[in-house]
């Protein structure tokens, strides 16, 4: 970080929380998916006590298995019928989840879902006979996305998101140029679109990621043109959804209700929540992983049952920011850091907005407000230090924040990369940085190192390093937000 641009004044040192994880973890052996019996049986190497869920959107059974590490059970099963696939897979450091997903149009009554412990390492999940979901209808209608990505058109098209406030839709390149239309009435089908010249949508965009039934808009469909290259976003929204006020800025699409309109008025479309399941204990279970102790604070915002991350890598475009050893550029090491943990937070189910996802120019101001326009439930801001070219003594990773609300969210980070980095610690630090200062949510900021530093540099340069950072901050954010999820 240039320091000549975000100097922290009055800088408090607090200690660094830093959790040592038991060797004594649980660990999943086995599981798989009996179709004759409609129940899946999985085994641990020591006593767990799982939890479940019936999570909607797609319609899943998810399991949880607290205090657990995958092992060598990572793995799909395609199933068929009404059951599309069971997975197993890491949901954080010290979670292991099991997964068994529906097929679109089917669900499960949960109350008839039986989670029976055999014994404290061996358990099942008998599911009912799966039945045609009411909402099904809905469903099926579909969102879509049509058409080929195209080459070095201005601006890309990422994602849509669902925010608190309406929606956000996630660009890259050039602040998108946008035309938009009306048709239909209270008494029709109304649409609005969104044209976009000289824009392509992402090759990773797909339509089972786009919002499914919320604010009662019933379907978004996303379609490429090829000459000239332009794409276009149309709402398709139910009798009872806004006129919705459509914006362009830094990074995306913003879409809000009118002035005077509140969102809390406007209801999904077949609204479902997520319904726990029973789970009694099993026999004698053992302790795996005790849980994590949490810093007292103020709890980050539920964004309506959607958690939003908003990561800010540093600088970037004719801002290099630090330069260190050999003429390394702090914006060449945060940017693909921050890419990485966007990518493993989305693979998690968390919404992510980046400030900026290419090497862009983009003063302090405009990536406050994509955060605070969004609404994000933590804002994360990913940096490399620097001092004097003259004191490559200097190493270690610090992390920062401004308020209390932010303090927890650093010090959990904290805890998760300094063991990963295998730096030296500088602490959890409090500063007056801009962008810690001016976002409404629990915001951080991690310095990787010094990019001035002769044992720093070394490992900023390693990409497999990089790796091992990415990995760390994406867990550190799914442990923060691990008991709003």
């Amino acid at each position: 970080m240039r320091f000549d641009r975000l100097v922290p004044a009055g800088l408090g040192i607090v200690s660094a929380i830093v959790v040592t994880v038991p060797a004594e973890a649980a660990q999943l052996q086995s599981w798989w998916f009996n179709v004759r019996e409609n129940q899946l049986v999985f085994t641990t190497d020591t006593g767990v006590q799982p939890r479940a869920q019936m999570v909607f959107n797609p319609t899943r059974v998810v399991i949880d298995l607290p205090g657990t590490t995958l092992g060598p059970a990572a793995r799909n099963q395609a199933v068929g019928g009404a059951i599309r696939e069971v997975r197993a897979g890491q949901f954080d450091a010290q979670t292991a989840r099991i997964v068994v997903e529906l097929n679109s149009g089917y669900t499960l009554d949960p109350r008839e879902i039986e989670v029976r412990g055999l014994s404290s390492n061996r358990w099942i999940v008998r599911l009912p006979e799966a039945t045609r979901s009411e909402t099904a209808p809905a469903e099926t209608v579909g969102n879509a996305v049509n058409g080929q990505f195209v080459r070095g058109t201005d601006t890309f098209i990422d994602g849509v998101s669902a925010t608190p406030d309406g929606f956000f839709i996630r660009t890259r390149g050039e602040v998108p140029e946008i035309n938009v239309e009306r048709q239909g009435d209270r008494d029709r089908e109304r649409q609005i679109t969104i044209d976009l010249p000289d824009a392509s949508i992402s090759p990773f965009l797909r339509a089972e990621a786009l919002p499914l039934n919320r604010y009662s808009v019933s379907r978004w469909e996303i379609t490429q043109a090829q000459q000239p290259a332009a794409a276009r976003i149309t709402m398709t929204l139910a009798a009872n959804s806004p006129d919705w006020e459509v914006t362009s800025t830094n990074g995306g699409i913003v879409i809000l209700p009118p002035s005077g309109v509140s969102i809390s008025t406007v209801p999904d479309q077949n609204p479902r929540v997520n319904q726990p399941i029973t789970v009694p204990p099993g026999s004698q279970p053992q302790p795996g992983i005790p849980p994590r102790p949490q810093v007292p604070t103020t709890p980050p915002r539920v964004n309506n049952g959607r958690l939003l991350v908003a990561i800010d890598p540093g600088h970037g475009g004719q801002d290099p920011g630090a330069v260190g050893i050999g003429g390394l550029q702090e914006k060449t090491i945060v940017l693909p850091v921050s890419l990485r943990v966007a990518e493993i937070l989305r693979a998690q189910g968390i919404q992510v907005v980046m400030t900026r996802s290419d090497d862009r120019t983009l003063d302090l101001q405009p990536r406050v407000d994509i955060a605070n326009q969004v609404n994000a439930t933590v804002f994360l801001s990913i940096h490399a230090n620097a001092i004097s070219l003259s004191r490559p003594e200097v190493n270690g990773i610090e992390t920062y924040y401004a308020s209390d609300a932010g303090r927890q969210l650093a010090s959990i980070i904290h805890a998760n990369v300094l063991p990963a980095s295998g730096m030296q610690d500088r602490g959890v630090k409090q500063a007056r940085f801009y962008v810690l200062r001016h976002t409404d949510m629990p915001a951080a900021l991690v310095e990787l190192g010094f990019v001035t530093g002769q044992d720093d540099v070394i490992r900023l340069r390693d990409a497999a390093w990089r790796e091992r950072m990415a990995q760390a901050i994406a867990q550190g954010v799914l442990q923060y937000l691990q008991p709003y999820r």
